[in-house]
């Protein structure tokens, strides 16, 4: 399944969102999404076609699972390592 990176991004904010003071958390999430997509490592979850991106996931669970992730990171204190295997 693929979807567009602007829908992932809306997605996993909403996500995050849906738990309480996580405005910041979205915000962050998207920006530091954004620096990971610019990063010139190979990525093999984003797709290419004609002039738009899509991020190849296995189904719907697998964003909820990206937005629980990030949360635990933030708990932990281990975001550098949520993006290294991102």
């Amino acid at each position: 399944m693929n979807i567009e990176l602007k829908e992932l991004i809306q997605t996993v904010k909403d996500e995050l969102l849906c738990y309480e003071n996580m405005e910041p958390a979205a915000a962050q999430w998207e920006k530091e999404f954004l620096a990971w997509l610019n990063l010139p490592e190979n990525k093999k979850n984003i797709i290419r076609k004609g002039n738009s991106q899509y991020f190849k996931i296995k189904d719907e669970e697998e964003i909820f699972e990206i937005a629980n992730s990030y949360i635990d990171a933030m708990e932990e204190n281990t975001i550098k390592n949520y993006w290294k295997s991102f």
